[in-house]
């Protein structure tokens, strides 16, 4: 659908509209907008500029006389009445039977509009459906999300629910499944693996002071060694293990969320820290949810009570598939409820695992600030030829890069569910078991940067910071690529396998850069770090942006496009994610779809390198867009981990790419 010719269909066909009659719009622009241009339409307008359909499209809710007087603008290209056709998942995604006979009602979730009056617009819903057709209201909009009705319908409900102004998108309610173990490892291991445990334990991180979510089926077995603190039957915030446990479904204590808790904290109570099988973050405590809470939660509102608990990290070992079996993973307002999570609360990281072989990959792992993680074995290659013993490929529906990494998911010991203190191992892969314990290093890394030890292990004060959840993710995608970067980037394996090694990086020196949105670049800003390499080797550059929500409904849930440019010193640019071979670097043209960019060079020459970030296009900013920038390799002394924009280089404009075109239906 272009909308130009969207709006002069409306206008030849439509009724004609109350001036103070408020409705949905789609509000497409010339041009990217930049914050002059942004400051001067909410001022103008009352516009949100907040939900962004690419290219150049936001949602408005106007009243009819503004959206006229909008089509007048010269900086607007078109303005089009939100109609039901835009409101709807395309019925492949709700009914596989395509006979003409009336669909049996299904879960489904009505998405309405910020200025809903919720409870109204559930009594409207329903009057058109049978009795208790409206299960629950969760309203979101205090912690920032979104307010929904969730109902029972059938799709002739859903057309009928879809045509109401209240009413900004209808979708169904998606399966969720565990990701348990599939395929055979070739090999055993502990938990940990041995050069990952040698690591952590030689730098002192044991995951002190951090705090991991983990949303699974049911609690773990409180009871268990792993868990249990003698005086403290249940989880508190005096309890040794458990900070929290949400249960409103009242399961009892789990298989699957006793070994992934195990293996993400999981610490013997009567031999602390020395129990060759426990937790990677073995000191680290948890916060546990139920994912069949989400019958009448949001995946928004369990993210928010864990963080609530104290949690940062947060691992997810299951998946939905709003896209139906065996298809790549589409963006609905799971994934939305991710982003949207992690946007307005930087310092946290969602992880989630890439489902089994065979199935499918789907949110939380596939939006698009998650971490998608599938398996492999310890300290050698899985059966697979990718190197990948379980997990499901990408890309995603609209052709983002899943999964992001692999960790260790392989052959692990994990502790057994009513049992006192029995350990079991698990010589299958699964991307369930390696999505805690890719959770884990990301507790062991934040720890590390927390206490200031990230420089060489030595604990100071002066360099302790709180880390965004941004720069935790470039750190596990620097790792990966360390590692071993031929083949990379890869649709089955992503960047590669996670290095615990390399992810506390104290063996090579790096650079690390943490750029806050209230610091963050806007559309037209270039950032530019000059650096030294004191000896040929090999060079990499991580990018990685945390995306504000996409909108759901979209072709594509891209919403800001940052670049990574690396500058030879003879004058030569690298561009990131262009790997025409070998897994190294080469020109080619910008990557407008992912979050993260790298780019990795094989033999860097000594000297006078820069890297640069430049804002191709920021349409949501809070009020900019932050980032973090990940520098390894022969480099000269690693810098400050965090730096104000107003130090280092800045300049305005940059020429803008592209023209407005059609909207993605």
């Amino acid at each position: 659908m272009d909308p130009l010719e969207e709006q002069s269909r409306q206008e030849k066909e439509d009724e004609p509209i109350e001036d103070d009659r408020v409705l949905t719009w789609i509000v497409q622009f010339a041009a990217p907008l930049n914050r002059e241009t942004i400051r001067d339409l909410r001022s103008d307008f009352s516009l949100k500029l907040t939900e962004y359909i690419p290219p150049r499209c936001y949602v408005e809710a106007l009243r009819a006389n503004a959206a006229r007087q909008l089509r007048d603008d010269p900086r607007v290209r078109a303005v089009v009445r939100m109609t039901s056709e835009f409101k709807v998942a395309s019925e492949e995604a709700r009914q596989d039977d395509k006979s003409n006979e009336p669909t049996p009602p299904s879960p489904t979730d009505v998405v309405l509009v910020d200025s809903a009056d919720a409870d109204l617009v559930a009594q409207a819903i329903q009057a058109i459906l049978p009795p208790d057709g409206v299960q629950a209201v969760i309203d979101d909009r205090g912690r920032g999300g979104v307010v929904l009705v969730r109902v029972n319908a059938n799709l002739a409900d859903v057309q009928r629910i879809a045509t109401m102004d209240a009413v900004r998108w209808v979708q169904a309610v998606p399966e969720t499944v565990d990701d348990s173990s599939t395929t055979a490892s070739s090999s055993s291991s502990t938990t940990l693996g041995p050069n990952h445990v040698r690591e952590a334990v030689r730098l002192g991180l044991t995951g002190k002071g951090q705090i991991v979510g983990v949303i699974d089926k049911g609690p773990p077995d409180v009871a268990h060694c792993f868990f249990v603190d003698p005086g403290h039957e249940q989880g508190g915030t005096v309890h040794r293990k458990i900070a929290a446990v949400r249960n409103s479904t009242g399961t009892g204590p789990g298989e699957h969320s006793t070994f992934t808790c195990g293996i993400a904290a999981g610490d013997d109570v009567g031999n602390p820290g020395s129990n060759r099988h426990r937790g990677i973050a073995w000191d680290a405590r948890l916060v546990c949810g139920n994912r069949l809470d989400l019958a009448t939660s949001s995946l928004m509102a369990e993210l928010s009570a864990a963080a609530e608990s104290g949690a940062f990290v947060h691992s997810n070992s299951w998946h939905s598939k709003p896209q139906g079996s065996r298809l790549p993973a589409t963006y609905d307002q799971r994934s939305a409820d991710v982003d949207r999570f992690t946007w307005m609360n930087e310092d946290h990281v969602v992880l989630g695992s890439s489902g089994n072989t065979g199935e499918e990959q789907g949110p939380p792992g596939t939006a698009k600030n998650a971490v998608c993680v599938s398996a492999t074995v310890a300290d050698g290659p899985a059966s697979d030829p990718d190197g990948v013993g379980d997990g499901n490929r990408g890309p995603t529906a609209d052709g983002r890069r899943k999964p992001d990494v692999t960790g260790i998911g392989c052959g692990v010991h994990v502790p057994m569910v009513a049992t006192p203190c029995g350990i079991s191992l698990r010589p299958r892969c699964a991307s369930s078991y390696a999505t805690p314990w890719t959770a884990a290093v990301v507790a062991l890394v934040r720890q590390q940067l927390t206490e200031g030890r990230w420089r060489d292990g030595e604990r100071r004060l002066a360099d302790a910071f709180v880390p965004t959840g941004a720069l935790l993710r470039s750190i596990l995608v620097s790792s990966a690529i360390a590692r071993g970067p031929i083949g990379i980037p890869s649709d089955v394996r992503g960047w590669g396998a996670v290095d615990t090694v390399a992810a506390l990086g104290q063996h090579a020196p790096r650079i690390l850069l943490d750029v806050r949105n209230d610091q963050g670049l806007t559309t037209g800003d270039e950032l530019r770090l000059p650096f030294t390499v004191t000896a040929g080797g090999p060079l990499s550059a991580t990018l990685v942006w945390t995306e504000p929500p996409g909108a759901i409904g979209s072709d594509t849930c891209v919403v800001n496009d940052l670049d990574l440019r690396l500058h030879r010193p003879g004058g030569d640019v690298l561009l990131g994610n262009n790997f025409p071979s070998g897994g190294m670097a080469g020109p080619a043209t910008p990557d407008r779809l992912n979050s993260t960019e790298v780019v990795v060079v094989s033999a860097a020459e000594a000297g006078e390198w820069i890297v640069e970030v430049v804002a191709s296009e920021v349409n949501v900013g809070n009020p900019g867009q932050g980032f973090a920038l990940v520098v390894t390799g022969a480099v000269d002394a690693p810098k400050p981990s965090s730096a104000p924009l107003d130090t280092l280089r800045r300049t305005t404009p940059i020429a803008a790419e592209g023209e407005s075109g059609p909207t993605p239906g």
